[in-house]
């Protein structure tokens, strides 16, 4: 049987994403999988921890509210363009009030294709869905009763095609801050190996991520606010801003705007969401609008904590 051509591969995925190929390079490790992260515009590196604490600050988990939090999330990514989707699994426990324990898990699912031969024409009966997944294990310590470090070790595998694999190894480094209504956090995220699915190699989208948030409390009701920005290693800003209002710890509505450019995987939009919680049951969704590229993407969980 007729191999893949893997240039074609890796040039036909790129457009579909609508980045740059160096910006494509896993881009698992860039797209949230938390509805809550998605509706406040991913301006989420200053929230307390919670079960997707690891795609935001690692050092988040010892200032989380529960104990112990587990999520299940699915996304559907560009729905109308690249048509991805993603399936994610979260977790965090507190052993103590200072040290926090994480596990985190995607699986990205990309367009599939018909293979292609040495002269460029399609191999009959035969399809291939090009997906990456991604294991993260994390732990942060509170030194201070004000102030956590944490760090986050992960596995991520990429394979666009037959003979286009690849695999690295990374890490997250976070910093996290909380003291009375004020929050601030900073994470170092995808430093490590570089992605090699042929001759040539590709950095991680390594970035900076730096954020602030201030909860407002009235009464039975709490009105959060949040601002990030981020800085690619590789060249590149993205940012977000975002609020949410709860009401008795039930009921959620959150909305924000996140600022991205084409050459990165996330363009700007805006988002919007709502969420519950019932005796430690959470249920989260978020709808992305105002982008022609991510137009219908939404993603929703399911969770419990205590």
């Amino acid at each position: 049987m007729n191999k893949y051509i893997s240039i074609v591969a890796v040039i036909v995925l790129s457009c579909m994403s609508g980045v740059s190929l160096r910006a494509q390079t896993m881009p698992s490790l860039l797209l949230d999988q938390d509805p809550v992260s998605i509706a406040v515009g991913s301006a989420r590196v200053a929230s307390d921890g919670d079960a997707f604490a690891l795609q935001n600050n690692v050092a988040s988990m010892s200032f989380a509210e529960e104990t112990m939090s587990v999520k299940a999330g699915f996304t559907l990514w560009q729905p109308s363009y690249a048509n991805m989707k993603n399936i994610g699994l979260g977790g965090i426990y507190r052993i103590s009030d200072r040290l926090g324990l994480g596990l985190d898990f995607k699986y990205l699912m990309k367009q599939p294709y018909s293979g292609v031969t040495g002269n460029g024409s399609a191999i009959r009966d035969s399809e291939f869905r090009p997906s990456e997944i991604n294991f993260a294990a994390g732990v942060s310590y509170a030194f201070m009763d004000c102030l956590s470090a944490g760090v986050a070790l992960r596995y991520a595998g990429s394979s666009l095609s037959p003979d286009a694999k690849a695999n690295i190894f990374g890490a997250d480094l976070g910093l996290f801050f909380s003291m009375n209504s004020v929050r601030a956090g900073l994470s170092v995220n995808n430093l490590g190996t570089k992605v090699k699915y042929s001759e040539k190699a590709y950095p991680q989208p390594m970035l900076l991520k730096a954020g602030a948030g201030y909860d407002l409390t009235m009464g039975s009701s709490v009105l959060s606010f949040d601002a990030e920005a981020d800085i690619l290693f590789a060249g590149g800003v993205m940012a977000g801003i975002g609020c949410e209002y709860s009401f008795r710890d039930m009921v959620f509505a959150r909305a924000g705007y996140h600022y991205g450019n084409s050459a990165n995987v996330v363009p700007s939009h805006g988002a919007a969401g709502l969420g519950v919680k019932i005796v430690g049951i959470n249920l989260d969704v978020a709808y992305i609008f105002g982008s022609k590229v991510l137009a219908n993407s939404m993603c929703v969980s399911l969770g419990y904590s205590f």
